[in-house]
């Protein structure tokens, strides 16, 4: 293996979850576009201090992402795309709630999301399936339109979990065994070689500046 990934080439992946947001802890999905609060600006700062070597950045529509990736593209004079495909997921009745709130109302809905998330879904909710295949289109024209070049993409906690779990090859219901807190840092390398499936490889996870 060693030797097919020396000669093959490679495209270099970037996933930074957004910092701490305005509100507290509440579903917060696609229906809900509050912004980072001071604090979350500056553990997104912190996150990707030493690796801002990107040749594109690529950002969810929703201005929690947005706003960080418009500053680094602005300071570091890098090519900005937002793309709806990266948002994160529509928790339907559960948009803007206080988490603590909807378990003690209903336990064993939440429970069962949390568990069985490809199973299960918030009353009028995005499910899981729907949201699998968009981040999949996403992450597959990226490959194709960003080959062998270092991207970053800014997006969320519930994206971020879905694509580790669909990249490694794992069932749904591993994307909660990933833990993913706020300005999260994750690097993945695709291999490309002509005569072999292009291989995805996890480099780091959560790792922070300071481990780089």
């Amino acid at each position: 293996m060693s030797k097919i990934l020396a000669t093959a080439d490679c495209t270099t992946i970037d996933f930074l979850r957004h910092g701490e947001c305005e509100g507290g802890e509440i579903f917060r999905g696609s229906g809900t576009d509050v912004p980072l609060t001071d604090n979350g600006w500056d553990q997104m700062r912190n996150a990707i201090q030493g690796a801002e070597d990107w040749d594109q950045i690529i950002t969810s529509p929703l201005q929690r992402c947005r706003l960080f990736a418009a500053e680094q593209s602005s300071k570091l004079s890098i090519s900005l795309h937002e793309e709806t495909d990266w948002r994160e997921i529509y928790f339907g009745d559960w948009e803007g709630k206080i988490i603590a709130d909807v378990w003690q109302q209903s336990p064993d809905l939440v429970a069962e999301y949390f568990k069985r998330p490809d199973l299960s879904t918030p009353h009028k909710g995005e499910r899981f399936l729907d949201v699998a295949d968009r981040l999949i289109a996403a992450w597959n024209r990226l490959l194709i339109e960003y080959r062998n070049q270092h991207i970053l993409v800014v997006q969320h906690g519930g994206t971020m979990r879905i694509l580790l779990a669909q990249i490694l090859g794992l069932p749904p219901t591993a994307m909660n065994q990933f833990e993913v807190p706020y300005a999260c840092f994750t690097r993945l390398k695709v291999f490309h070689h002509p005569e072999y499936t292009d291989f995805p490889m996890l480099i780091s996870h959560n790792s922070g500046s300071q481990k780089r």
